[in-house]
């Protein structure tokens, strides 16, 4: 799938009267910065719209308690290809907040359609991990004046294919960020292990195939005594790039490693529980696949 780049910007511009109130007196003053989050992308071969719904998007303090400050819980659709066509950005969300340290922006996408490029027809895209948990390795310092906080997200790292391409799944992998101030650089990262570390790490998402089938939702796999079963792990993905082990546990003794693995059952039974666990070296997700084993 050759999609490219989309670009997620936070731009954090002072504005401290911009309500048009006025301080009452003796009021001590407290500077504050209006939070604009845009949006924009650039155009994919694959598909001829792509719909993302952004939820929440919120920014940490650097303190002790975690708190945050919300800059948009508003749900949001923007057709990301549309917006490059058109070279615009798409505002988000907008909050007046308070100059300082800030340590994490996060940004929830809830929801993602496309239109395929070739035939036109309309896919639902799933979100499993919708959650872009940015942990700054440089502090976000929000000034008076205008700050601008650039994020790029690798949309063909993004969005994947699964279940032999019938469906897609959406999770956002970031591929640069930069923070201006005053159209100052005050950082960039763009080295691929540098903005890994950007994120939080989040889970590997599995894809089962079972003898050249996908696997049904409800799990169950029918077969006879020593069949020899295919399960194709292949299509498994890490949003955040690591490297994943494999581990089957076939239920009758017996355990395997590897992506794609053989099996067969020499006993009937009623049903076999394998279970495939990946680890990313973090985090360690199951699959369950219920084996049922006939008389040959």
């Amino acid at each position: 799938m050759k999609v490219k780049i989309m670009a997620v910007s936070a731009a954090v511009v002072f504005a401290l009267i911009l309500s048009g109130c006025v301080q009452d007196e003796g009021e001590a003053a407290v500077d504050t910065s209006l939070a604009t989050i845009q949006v924009t992308d650039k155009v994919t071969e694959d598909f001829r719209h792509v719909n993302v719904t952004f939820s929440e998007i919120k920014l940490f303090y650097q303190d002790e308690n975690d708190s945050s400050v919300i800059i948009s819980s508003e749900p949001k659709t923007v057709d990301l290809v549309s917006l490059n066509l058109s070279h615009l950005n798409e505002t988000l969300g907008v909050a007046e907040i308070q100059v300082g340290n800030y340590s994490k922006l996060w940004i929830h996408v809830i929801n993602a359609t496309g239109v395929l490029n070739d035939t036109g027809e309309s896919v639902t895209i799933d979100v499993p991990s919708g959650w872009l948990k940015i942990q700054q390795l440089h502090l976000f310092n929000i000034e008076k004046g205008n700050t601008t906080i650039t994020i790029d997200i690798d949309l063909e790292a993004s969005l994947h294919s699964y279940a032999h391409g019938t469906k897609y799944k959406f999770v956002p992998v970031i591929s640069s960020l930069e923070h201006y101030h005053e159209n100052q650089l005050q950082f960039r990262e763009h080295e691929r292990h540098r903005v890994k570390n950007l994120t939080e790490n989040r889970e590997p998402e599995i894809d089962v195939i079972v003898n050249g089938s996908v696997l049904p939702t409800s799990r169950n796999v029918y077969v006879t005594e020593n069949e020899t079963i295919e399960f194709d792990a292949s299509a498994t993905f890490d949003p955040d790039g690591d490297n994943l082990t494999f581990t089957w546990d076939f239920d009758d003794g017996s355990t395997a490693t590897g992506f794609t693995v053989n099996h067969s059952f020499v006993f009937a039974h009623p049903p076999y529980n394998v279970v495939l666990t990946v680890s990313d070296g973090n985090e360690e997700v199951t699959e369950t696949i219920k084996v049922h084993v006939n008389e040959a």
